[in-house]
C-alpha cells in the first residue's frame, strides 16, 4: 500500500466502496456539474459520493469540499438519502476535518483508509481474536497450551509445481519426482500467496505444518497491519468443519468460534477479495459412507475435502490460498491436486526435518534440554524434539539410559499415539498405539517388513484392536496414521508402507512381547508364520525393554522360545533368541537337547565376549545380514550354525578367525574388517598413537552401522598397550560432546551425537592439523602410554 500512486489509491478506495455496497458494483468516477468526482455509488436506499486523497494539505479539503456538500444538497432537495465520504490514505488532519465540517457540511464522513476499509470487516479485531485461538494441532510442549506457543525455528521448505507452472526461483533444482524444486522461506511462501498462487503445504506427522502455517499467517497479518497490503489472512483449522461444504458457512462458524461480532462481514471481505485463505488439516476431514475398495476410499476422500475445493472455486482468482496436511493422506499428488484444487494450477511446498543446526536452535528454547546433544536414532521433527526436551528426557542423555533407543522409542510411541488421539477424539492413545502395532505386525508379512499394506489391512488392524469396524470419523484417523507413506507408482493400488522404519521396528516389538508373556494364549491378528524376517535391532531392544518392565524371567523366555520353535514360527523364534541375548538371559542345552531355528532371515546378531550362553540354540539354513563378534567370546557358549549364509562378519579378519566348530557348511560373503582402515590407522607411523586410538573410536561410533557400540567392541583389534588408551580417549570424546554413555541391561553402550558428524569427518580427514581440540587432545593421550 505504501508504494501506491494517487490514481492507484483512488482505485483501491473504489474497490472498498464496491465491497461495502454490492448493489453499486458498477459505480465509479463520474462528471457532475462539470466536475469529476472519484466515485458515485448508488444503492436502492442511499447515494454515496466518495473522494479519496493521499494529500495531507488543507488545500485538498477546500478542493473537494464543494463537491461533497453539493451532493448532499441535491439529495435533500429530492427527498433522497445521500452520504458524502472523504477518505485519506493517512489519518485525516485536524485542519482537514475543521475545514470540511465548519465551511461545507457537518454530515461529511471523514475517515482514514483503514477506517473506511474496516466497514467491510474489522480486520484488526479479527486478527487480534485469531491470535487467541488454537492453530491446528500445534501446542506448546512445555505447557500443552494451544495458543501460547514456543518460538518458530525455520524449517527447510522445498517448492515444486503441482501442475504445469512457471515462475519458481532461479535456484530451482529437480526433485526426485522429476519436478523442478526450489528452496523457499516463510517470506517466499507469503509472497506466493500475495500474488494469488494456490499452495499445498505438505509434511509428515510432527513436521511442523501448523506452526509453519501460523508463521505465514503472522507474516501476512503484519503486512496488513503496517498498511503494506489491503488483504489480511483468514486461517481455519479444518478439524472444526467436519461435514461442511459451503465456504460461507465455514467462515461463519469460524467467526462465531472466535467471538467475532460480524460473521457476515468476514464472508463479505472474502468474497470481495480482501482476504487470503489458509486452511490447516485437510487430512482431518471425513465424509460418511465408504467401502473397502481403493476407488470407494478415494471417493470418500473427495467428498470429505469438497469444502476445500469449493474454497478454491469461490475465492477470487487474485487471492492466494494455502492448504496444509499430510502428504500420504492421498494416494498420489495427482489425486490431491484434483481433490483440493479442482485440477487447477498449484504449487507444492514440502517441509523437511530439522537439520542438526536447526534442531539445536530449537532445543535452545528448553532449559530441560541439557546440552542439546542429539541421539543418532532420534527423528529430528519439531513435535518429537519438543516433547523430549519439555519432559527433560534429553537432559538425561549423558550418563544414563534415558535416551537409549529402546526407552526413547517406547516413550515416543506413547507420545505420538496420544497426539493422534487428541486430534481425532473418541479413540484414546492406547488404542491408537495398538492399531499402529497391529499394522506393523501385518507389515512383517511383506518382503521388506515395512509394507506395502492396503487400506483393508489398515481397517483390519483397527477391527482387531477395537473389535468393531471403524466409523466414518475413525476412518479419517486410519488414513493419516503416523509413519505411513507411499510411492507414486503405487497410487492406483492405494497402498501404504512405513516410511519411518524405526517407528515400524519399535511398533513390531509389541506382538513379540505379548507372545513371550503368554505363549499359550490366543492373540488376535497374530500370524508369525507369515513373517518374512526377524526384527531389526531396534525392535529387539524395545521388546527387551518392555519385558524388563514386565519382570519377565529367563524360564518364561525359554518356554516361549520352545513354543515358537515347535510351532515352526522361526522368525518369531529368532526374535526371542535375540531378545534373550539383549536381556543377558542364558539359553543353554537342556538335558542335551537344543532348540532349532530354521530358515529364518535375521538382520543382525551380536556375539560378544561375556554375553549370554546360547549353546542350546542351533541355527540351520538361516540367512544373516550381519553378525558382530566382539572381544573373545567363549566358543562353548555360542550357538551352532549349520548351512547358513552370512553377508557380513564384523570384528573378525576371515573365516579362519571364527570360533572353530561352531560354523558348519556355512557361506560367508564379506569380512569388512579384513581390509578395514582401522588396521591401516594403527600401523601408521606418522600419527601419534593417541590420535590413532581416537580415530578408531570415532570410526566405530560414527562410520559403522548401528546406533551404538558396546564397551567390549571398542578395543577389538588393538594390542593391550593400545587398548589401555581407550579409556582416556573416551573421556576426551565425552568432554568434547562426541560420545555419550548409556546402558542396555548390564552392558555399557556408547552413543554418538548425530549433529557432530561433519566435525568428525573433518577430523578423520585431517587429524594432525587444525584448531579442533581433538588434534591437541589426542596427541596428549599419547604421553600416557
Amino acid at each position: 500500500m505504501a508504494a501506491l500512486t494517487p490514481d492507484e489509491f483512488e482505485e483501491e478506495v473504489r474497490r472498498v466502496a464496491r465491497a461495502l455496497w454490492p448493489a453499486a458494483e458498477h459505480g465509479g468516477p463520474e462528471m457532475i456539474d462539470n466536475r469529476e468526482v472519484d466515485g458515485i455509488f448508488d444503492t436502492e436506499e442511499v447515494s454515496h459520493l466518495v473522494e479519496a486523497t493521499m494529500d495531507r494539505r488543507v488545500d485538498k479539503a477546500h478542493n473537494v469540499g464543494p463537491k461533497l456538500r453539493d451532493h448532499l444538497k441535491r439529495a435533500r432537495a429530492r427527498g433522497d438519502f445521500a452520504k458524502s465520504w472523504f477518505i485519506t490514505f493517512h489519518p485525516p488532519t485536524a485542519d482537514q476535518r475543521k475545514v470540511l465540517h465548519s465551511q461545507y457540511d457537518r454530515s461529511i464522513q471523514i475517515l482514514s483508509y483503514d477506517q473506511f476499509r474496516s466497514k467491510i470487516v474489522d480486520a484488526r479485531e479479527y486478527l487480534s481474536l485469531r491470535t487467541r485461538a488454537s492453530w491446528g494441532s500445534a501446542a506448546n510442549p512445555k505447557t500443552n497450551s494451544p495458543t501460547d506457543l514456543i518460538k518458530y525455528v525455520p524449517l527447510g521448505i522445498g517448492m515444486t509445481p503441482g501442475a504445469s507452472q512457471v515462475g519458481l526461483r532461479p535456484d530451482a533444482k529437480r526433485s526426485r519426482s522429476g519436478r523442478e524444486s526450489a528452496s523457499v522461506s516463510i517470506a517466499d511462501l507469503a509472497s506466493a500467496v500475495e500474488v494469488g498462487q494456490r499452495v499445498a503445504l505438505l509434511g509428515d506427522y510432527g513436521a511442523g505444518k501448523s506452526m509453519t502455517l501460523r508463521e505465514v499467517h503472522t507474516h501476512l497479518a503484519s503486512l496488513y497491519l503496517r498498511s503494506e497490503s489491503h488483504r489480511f489472512p483468514i486461517t481455519l483449522s479444518l478439524r472444526r468443519h467436519y461435514g461442511q461444504e459451503d465456504p460461507a458457512e465455514a467462515l461463519t462458524r469460524h467467526a462465531i468460534h472466535l467471538g467475532f461480532a460480524s460473521p457476515h462481514k468476514l464472508v463479505n471481505a472474502w468474497r470481495s477479495g480482501y482476504t487470503y485463505i489458509l486452511l490447516d488439516g485437510f487430512d482431518e476431514l471425513a465424509a460418511p459412507g465408504w467401502s473397502g475398495s481403493p476407488e470407494a476410499i478415494r471417493e470418500n476422500r473427495r467428498a470429505a475435502t469438497v469444502l476445500i475445493k469449493e474454497f478454491c472455486r469461490e475465492t477470487p482468482s487474485e487471492t492466494g490460498m494455502i492448504v496444509a496436511g499430510r502428504r500420504f493422506y492421498f494416494d498420489s499428488l495427482a489425486e490431491m491436486g484434483t481433490a483440493l484444487f479442482d485440477g487447477g494450477q498449484h504449487n507444492i511446498a514440502s517441509l523437511n526435518d530439522f537439520t542438526d543446526q536447526q534442531a539445536k536452535r530449537f532445543l535452545a528454547q528448553f532449559e530441560e534440554a541439557g546440552n542439546g546433544a542429539l541421539p543418532e536414532w532420534l527423528p529430528v521433527r519439531p513435535l518429537l524434539l519438543g516433547h523430549l526436551a519439555a519432559e527433560g528426557v534429553l537432559q538425561t542423555f549423558s550418563g544414563s539410559e534415558g535416551l537409549a533407543p529402546a526407552s526413547g522409542w517406547e516413550w515416543l510411541l506413547d507420545k505420538i499415539s496420544e497426539r493422534e488421539s487428541f486430534i481425532r477424539q473418541g479413540v484414546d492413545g492406547v488404542a491408537v498405539r495398538s492399531v499402529i502395532e497391529q499394522l506393523a505386525g501385518f507389515a512383517r508379512q511383506t518382503p521388506q517388513g515395512v509394507g506395502p499394506v492396503t487400506m483393508r489391512d489398515i481397517v483390519d488392524a483397527f477391527t482387531v484392536v477395537r473389535r468393531q469396524a471403524p466409523s466414518d470419523k475413525e476412518l479419517t484417523l486410519l488414513q493419516r496414521l503416523p509413519g505411513l507413506g507411499g510411492e507414486e507408482d503405487d497410487s492406483e493400488k492405494g497402498t501404504r508402507q512405513f516410511v519411518d522404519v524405526d517407528l515400524a521396528s519399535a511398533a513390531q516389538a509389541a506382538q513379540v512381547t505379548r507372545f513371550v508373556i503368554d505363549p499359550h494364549g490366543s492373540h488376535a491378528g497374530f500370524e508369525p508364520r507369515k513373517w518374512t524376517s526377524s526384527m531389526e535391532p531396534l525392535g529387539i531392544e524395545v521388546a527387551a525393554h518392555q519385558l524388563t518392565a514386565y519382570g519377565i524371567s529367563p524360564g518364561q523366555v525359554r518356554t516361549a522360545l520352545d513354543r515358537a520353535a515347535k510351532a515352526e514360527c522361526h522368525e518369531l523364534a529368532a526374535d526371542i533368541v535375540r531378545v534373550a541375548m539383549t536381556l543377558d538371559f542364558d539359553l543353554p542345552t537342556v538335558n542335551g537337547f537344543t532348540t532349532l531355528v530354521s530358515s529364518a532371515v535375521i538382520p543382525s546378531l551380536d556375539l560378544s565376549e561375556g554375553s549370554s550362553d546360547l549353546s542350546g540354540v542351533d541355527f540351520s539354513h538361516c540367512l544373516f545380514a550381519e553378525i558382530l563378534v566382539s572381544g573373545e567370546p567363549d566358543e562353548h557358549r555360542l550357538p551352532h550354525f549349520y548351512r547358513s549364509d552370512f553377508m557380513s562378519i564384523f570384528g573378525r579378519l576371515g573365516e579362519a578367525d571364527l570360533p572353530p566348530g561352531r560354523f558348519q557348511d556355512c557361506e560367508f560373503a564379506d569380512f569388512p574388517d579384513a581390509a578395514d582402515r582401522n588396521a591401516e590407522i594403527m600401523d601408521s607411523e606418522i600419527l601419534p598413537i593417541g590420535t590413532r586410538v581416537v580415530m578408531i573410536l570415532l570410526r566405530k561410533l560414527y562410520m559403522q552401522r548401528g546406533s551404538g557400540r558396546k564397551d567390549s567392541a571398542l578395543t577389538r583389534g588393538m594390542s593391550g598397550t593400545d587398548a589401555a588408551l581407550v579409556a582416556p580417549a573416551l573421556k576426551l570424546l565425552q568432554r568434547e560432546g562426541l560420545a555419550f554413555e548409556t546402558r542396555q541391561g548390564k552392558n555399557k553402550i556408547w552413543l554418538p551425537d548425530r549433529s557432530s558428524g561433519p566435525r568428525v569427518r573433518n577430523f578423520l580427514n585431517s587429524p594432525r592439523v587444525g584448531d579442533d581440540p581433538l588434534v591437541a587432545g589426542s596427541k596428549e593421550i599419547t604421553s600416557r602410554r
